[in-house]
Formats: structure tokens, C-alpha cells, sequence
């Protein structure tokens, strides 16, 4: 017998499970159902077959295609989109007639020549040698007296007569010791020991050619009041030391110092021996404002070697308009008959205009200011020629002294 082929094995497999069960009695066995159905009995379908899952299946498959022919639509759609925004080359117009190429040899007879320039050779940077350090013993170093190298430049005097006037209490009053830089003459302003601010208009008044001293207060006759550490006639010869140093420490480029009021303690002797061992060991000198026919100021100075001089006239001891002038009037004449006089004010407005009247008409009868150094150098004996490391400023005062050294 010959064995059935896959066909036929199919075909006879699909009549058994359509035929009756052998068991049943020719009908299909029912099972009854937990609602009272029955359900008819045989061979159970496979998973895949059932129609539900075939339908499911199915639908998966058809979700795929479709996501993917949307995807496919999507992308040639924006293919075509960048092509129609993409503006097509256009090819370039074909030469009429092209000419034939050059030949290298033609091409380099037809190049111009350039000429080379050699490139640039970096620049040489010069090594210098540091300058030599220099020692403590090759800076330059002024050994004059500070009375020196601080006095203003004086104009040349010759044969005629001098005047220089003196201007105590400066500093206290900042809008009259504003007023008395005006002057179109170099004057010397002493300045109160204990002003306070005086660093910048000291340097202003050196720069126009004015001299500075320390204005220092000694204890008058009587009750009066001479100011802050004022030196008295108890006190201890370092306490008067040590006040004497407050005052000139206080301030810079003065030549020396003058006394305020004091008509007691430069009558004693003891009290001027210690000021006069302090100037002297600074340089500086001495002027005697002679406030007491007692007074041993100069004389002491003298005695120690260092420069000094006393005032020869107050201009303002009664104030007022025609007392000053009177007094202005009176060192015109001392100047006349010795040659040189020091006339000492105070910054009074009625002293300060006397002398803006005075200073010019003065000038014009022959009258030469100078600052008071140049009157202690001429009663000391000293020489004047290193005198002036500052000047006057140029343009401001008629018959100033030179500009400063620096």
C-alpha cells in the first residue's frame, strides 16, 4: 500500500475532525457549561487559531504598515520641500570661442616681475647696563645752615637802601594770610608756632618768593596770654626745650624764629641761653622782635655764633590808617641812614592795605625789599651769595627775586 502524501494526510485530517466521535454514538459530545449552555465537545482549537487572536494579529501588523508609509510620506515630503527652497546652480556660460592655453614658457615671459623684498630681520634690542648704585656718600648734601638753604632769594641791593618787613601772628587769620601773599614784595611771614594747617600755604609762600619763621610765644609782663606752650621763666631748662621743639616741629622751611610777645623771658638769660642752644644746633637764626628794652635775644645769639638782628620799627602798635603810614614813613628813613631796617606788622587789614599803598611807591623813590635773612646776613657778617633756594614767581612782583632752585 502506498503511504499518503503531505496533501492527502492534510485532506484526511480535516474530514476526521469534521466527522462524528467514534464514543458519542455519531454526535458530538456536549459539555455543559457552568450557565447551562452546552458547549460542544471535541478536539480543542490552537491558540493562534482562534478568531480573536487572528483578528488582533492582523490589526498589529496593519498598524505597523501603516506607521511606516507615514514615516516614508513624511521624509520624501521634506526631501522635496528643501529641494524647491534650494536654489539650483545655474551652469555657467559656455565661451564663445576658447583660446588656446599658453604654453609655461609664454605664461613665464608674460608674468611681471616683482622684486623681492629681503625679509625684515628682527630688531636688535640694545642691552644697557643698569647705572651703578649710588652710595650715602655720593648723594649730594647740602651742608649749609638750614638759615640758608631755606632763605628766599634776595634781590641785588647794591647801594640803595632795604627794607624788609616782618609780619607776625600769620596762620591764625587764614583769609588775611591769604591777602598778604598779594603783596607785590617779598616779605617774610612768621608764622604762630601753634597754627595748625600751615603746610600747604608755607609751601605757596616760599614758591612766591617769601621767607618763613617759626613765630614762638614767651611769657609777656603782666597777665596777657601769649598761647599754647609758651615758654615761661619757671619752667625747667628741658621743658623749655621740649617746648621749643613742638613749635619748630610743627612746621618746615622757615629760616629761624622770632619771639611772641615775651618781653619777660627774653630779658632773662638763663631762659634764652637754652633757646638759642637749640637754633644753633638746628642752623637756624635768630630775630630779636625786642618787645622789652630788656630783652638779651640778640645779644645771646651774638655771643653763640649764630646769625641774628633785631626789628627796628612796629608798624601797627596803635592801629589805623595814618599811625601806619607814619611808621611806614619812619623805616623808609632808617633804611636811608643805616642801609638796611626791619620793620615788623601784624596781619591787620589796615596794616595790609598801608603797605599795598606803600610797597609801590617805595619802589619807585629806590626803596629795595628783601626778605629778612638778607639783613641778618649784612649785621652778621655772613655772605649772602648761597642765599636763595626760593624765588619769587615770574610775572608776579616787580623787582622779584629769581625762581627757585627746585
Amino acid at each position: 500500500m502506498v503511504a499518503p502524501g503531505p496533501k492527502q494526510r492534510y485532506f484526511w485530517l480535516r474530514i476526521a475532525n469534521r466527522a462524528p466521535m467514534a464514543s458519542s454514538g455519531g454526535q458530538r459530545k456536549r459539555v455543559k457549561t457552568g450557565n447551562g449552555r452546552r458547549k460542544a465537545g471535541g478536539r480543542k482549537r490552537p491558540f493562534v487559531g482562534r478568531p480573536g487572536v487572528r483578528r488582533a494579529i492582523v490589526f498589529g501588523w496593519a498598524t505597523i504598515v501603516a506607521v511606516a508609509v507615514g514615516f516614508l510620506l513624511m521624509r520624501s515630503m521634506d526631501e522635496t520641500t528643501v529641494a524647491r527652497q534650494t536654489p539650483a546652480a545655474r551652469p555657467a556660460p559656455s565661451a564663445v570661442a576658447a583660446a588656446p592655453s599658453p604654453s609655461p614658457a609664454e605664461q613665464l615671459a608674460q608674468t611681471p616681475r616683482t622684486p623681492v623684498e629681503p625679509a625684515p630681520r628682527p630688531r636688535e634690542t640694545a642691552v644697557v647696563a643698569p647705572p651703578p648704585p649710588v652710595t650715602a656718600d655720593e648723594i649730594p648734601y647740602d651742608a649749609r645752615p638750614a638759615w640758608q638753604r631755606f632763605a628766599a632769594a634776595s634781590p641785588v641791593v647794591g647801594k640803595r637802601p632795604a627794607i624788609a618787613i616782618v609780619i607776625d601772628d600769620d596762620g591764625l587769620n587764614k583769609k588775611e594770610a591769604e591777602e598778604l601773599l598779594s603783596l607785590e614784595a617779598p616779605i617774610t611771614l612768621s608764622i604762630m608756632g601753634y597754627a595748625e594747617g600751615m603746610t600747604d600755604y608755607a609751601r605757596r609762600a616760599r614758591a612766591l618768593g617769601d621767607e618763613l619763621l617759626v613765630h614762638v610765644p614767651m611769657e609777656p609782663q603782666g597777665k596777657a596770654d601769649p598761647g599754647t606752650k609758651a615758654l615761661t621763666v619757671d619752667l625747667s631748662p628741658a621743658e623749655i626745650r621740649a617746648r621749643l621743639r613742638w613749635h619748630l616741629d610743627r612746621h618746615d622751611g622757615f629760616v629761624g624764629i622770632n619771639n611772641h610777645m615775651g618781653s619777660r623771658f627774653s630779658s632773662d638769660a638763663a631762659g634764652m641761653k637754652v633757646v638759642i642752644e637749640e637754633l644753633k644746633g638746628r642752623g637756624l637764626a635768630f630775630l630779636d622782635s625786642r618787645t622789652a628794652a630788656t630783652s638779651v635775644g640778640e645779644e645771646t645769639a651774638r655771643a653763640a655764633g649764630i646769625p641774628t638782628a633785631s626789628r627796628d620799627v612796629f608798624l601797627d602798635n596803635e592801629i589805623g590808617a595814618s599811625a601806619i603810614e607814619a611808621q611806614l614813613v619812619l623805616v623808609e628813613r632808617k633804611a636811608r641812614e643805616k642801609g638796611m631796617a626791619i620793620a615788623i606788622g601784624h596781619p591787620h587789614a589796615a596794616t595790609i592795605e598801608a603797605l599795598r599803598r606803600f610797597i609801590p611807591q617805595a619802589k619807585a623813590r629806590g626803596i629795595v625789599f628783601v626778605p629778612v635773612s638778607a639783613v641778618i646776613a649784612r649785621r652778621s657778617g655772613e655772605a649772602i651769595e648761597a642765599v636763595g633756594t626760593t624765588g619769587g614767581a615770574s610775572g608776579k612782583r616787580s623787582g622779584s627775586p629769581p625762581p627757585p632752585r627746585g
